[in-house]
C-alpha cells in the first residue's frame, strides 16, 4: 500500500505537469514566433558571412558549409526565414545578430525596432543609409556604409542557392505577420561598393621605372626587384598586381604568375602557390588541370642525394616534353628558357604530374609543376603559364572569380580576407596570422 500511495502521488504530479505544459504552449509558441498566418517577404541585399570557427551571438560555433542566417537584432534569434534567389529557397535558422547594426529590428514598428524608430518599417537602416545618405551615411556606430549588407548567410546556404557573390534574395519572415512591402530595389539594382571618403589614402607610388602602368602597381622593396629582374621579369613573374604587403610573416608582392616573398633573414625566394593549404584546385575557369602524380613524385630525385644537379636536369628533360601527341607543346624550352636550369628550378619547381589534355577541351594540353602549370593552347599554337598567384588575389578578394573556383575555394582560410573597414584589412585574422593585407590591392 505505501508504494501505491508513491505512485498515486507521481501520477498526480505528472498530471499536474502536463497540464501546465499544455496551458503554456501557447504562449511558448508565441514568444517563439515560428509561424505567421501572412508572413512577409522582403528583398534584402545577401553577403556571405564565412567566420568559420568563431562563435555567433546564439552560441553556435560556425562550421564550413553551415547552414544559419544573421539579422540586425536578437529578436530574430532562433527563428526561421526562408531565403530565394533565382529560383531556388533555403529554410535557415537566424543564429547570429549583423550585419552591421545589433539593435534594429527593422520589421518591427515604433519603440518595438530599438534603434532608428524615425525610419519607415521594413527599411533597414543600412539600405536608408548607403541609398539616402541617413545619418550621415553611417551606421549606429558610426562606420560608414560602403555597402548596404542587410543579412548575412552560412556558407551552406550560399552555396545551395547557387550565389556566387553578394546579391539580392528575397527573404520570408516566418514569424512577422504584415502585408508584403514593395522591394527596396529591383534585383537587377547594381550595388557598387563606396569609398569611406574620411577613410586613410594609399600611399602614393612614384611612377618611375618600377611602376607598371598596366596594373597600377609599383615594385617597392629593393631585393624583390633584383630578384625580378634577375629571374626573367615580365616572361616569368607577369606584372604585377599588388603592392608590398605582410603574409604569414614575410614581405610578399604578388605578380600574375608568381608571388615573391622576403622574409627576414633570408634571401628572395618564390611561394609555393601549389600547396595544397594555398591552391589545391584542379578545376579553374572551366579547365580541368592535371592533378599530382605520385608515381612521378616518387620518381624524382631527391635532393641532396649524389649527382642530385645533373639527375634533377635529367629528369625534368625527360618528363617535361616539347612534343606531345603530334603536338608541339613546347613544354621543356619553356622551363628552360632562361638557359640557365637552377634558376628554371627555382622558378617551376620539378614536375609533379605528366602533360594532360583537358577532358573537356582536347586543344588544351596542361601541365602541372612545383610552382606553376604550363598551357598549351592548340587553336593559337602559344604555350605560357597560368596565371595563378592571379586567381589567387581574387580568392583572396572574394570577386572577379571564376564559378567553379569560387565554388571550390569557399572553404579555403585565404576566402574573402580582404576587408578595408576591419583591423590589418583582415576580415578573419585567426585564419592568416601575422598578415597586414592594409592597402594590399590598392592601386596608385
Amino acid at each position: 500500500m505505501r508504494y501505491r500511495g508513491q505512485v498515486l502521488a507521481l501520477l498526480r504530479s505528472l498530471a499536474v505537469a502536463v497540464l501546465c505544459l499544455a496551458q503554456a504552449a501557447p504562449a511558448f509558441a508565441q514568444q517563439a514566433g515560428q509561424v505567421a498566418a501572412s508572413p512577409v517577404t522582403v528583398r534584402l541585399w545577401a553577403t556571405r558571412e564565412g567566420l568559420i570557427g568563431k562563435t555567433t551571438a546564439s552560441g553556435h560555433v560556425i562550421e564550413p558549409n553551415d547552414h544559419f542566417a544573421a539579422l540586425p537584432s536578437r529578436k530574430a534569434l532562433n527563428k526561421s526565414v526562408v531565403v530565394a534567389y533565382r529560383g531556388k529557397n533555403v529554410t535557415t535558422t537566424v543564429l547570429d545578430i549583423g550585419p552591421w547594426n545589433k539593435d534594429e529590428a527593422w520589421w518591427e514598428t515604433g519603440s518595438a525596432r530599438g534603434q532608428f524608430a524615425d525610419l519607415p518599417r521594413f527599411v533597414p537602416e543600412v539600405w536608408a543609409a548607403y541609398d539616402q545618405g541617413y545619418n550621415n551615411g553611417r551606421d549606429a556606430i558610426g562606420r560608414y556604409v560602403t555597402f548596404p549588407a542587410m543579412i548575412d548567410l552560412g556558407d551552406g546556404v550560399y552555396a545551395d542557392l547557387g550565389m556566387q557573390q553578394s546579391d539580392w534574395v528575397d527573404v520570408t519572415l516566418t514569424w512577422v505577420d504584415a502585408p508584403s512591402p514593395a522591394p527596396l530595389a529591383p534585383a537587377d539594382r547594381k550595388i557598387v561598393k563606396k569609398v569611406d571618403p574620411n577613410a586613410p589614402k594609399p600611399p602614393a607610388l612614384p611612377h618611375d621605372d618600377r611602376y607598371f602602368s598596366e596594373t597600377g602597381y609599383r615594385i617597392d622593396d629593393d631585393s624583390i626587384w633584383s630578384y625580378f629582374n634577375a629571374r626573367g621579369r615580365i616572361s616569368v613573374f607577369g606584372f604585377p598586381v599588388s603592392r608590398t604587403f605582410l603574409l604569414l610573416g614575410c614581405q610578399v608582392q604578388m605578380f600574375q604568375r608568381q608571388i615573391a616573398q622576403h622574409c627576414a633573414g633570408h634571401d628572395v625566394s618564390l611561394m609555393n602557390l601549389l600547396d595544397p593549404d594555398m591552391f589545391p584546385y584542379e578545376r579553374v575557369n572551366g579547365s580541368v588541370l592535371p592533378p599530382p602524380d605520385p608515381a612521378l613524385k616518387a620518381e624524382t630525385p631527391v635532393v641532396g642525394s649524389p649527382n642530385y644537379g645533373s639527375a634533377i636536369v635529367d629528369f625534368v628533360a625527360a618528363t617535361a616534353p616539347d612534343a606531345f601527341e603530334s603536338l608541339a607543346v613546347r613544354f621543356g624550352q619553356m622551363f628552360f628558357g632562361s638557359g640557365n636550369p637552377l634558376i628554371a628550378l627555382e622558378v617551376w619547381g620539378a614536375p609533379i604530374s605528366r602533360p594532360r589534355r583537358d577532358p573537356g577541351n582536347s586543344n588544351f594540353v596542361y601541365q602541372r609543376f612545383q610552382r606553376g602549370v604550363m598551357h598549351f593552347d592548340a587553336t593559337t599554337g602559344r604555350t605560357q603559364a597560368l596565371l595563378l598567384a592571379d586567381y589567387l588575389k581574387a580568392i583572396m578578394r572574394g570577386k572577379d572569380l571564376p564559378a567553379d573556383l569560387a565554388s571550390a575555394a569557399r572553404g579555403s582560410k585565404y576566402f574573402a580576407q580582404y576587408c578595408p573597414d576591419k583591423d590589418n584589412w583582415l576580415c578573419r585574422p585567426g585564419d592568416l596570422p601575422a598578415t597586414d593585407l592594409t592597402f594590399a590591392f590598392e592601386q596608385g
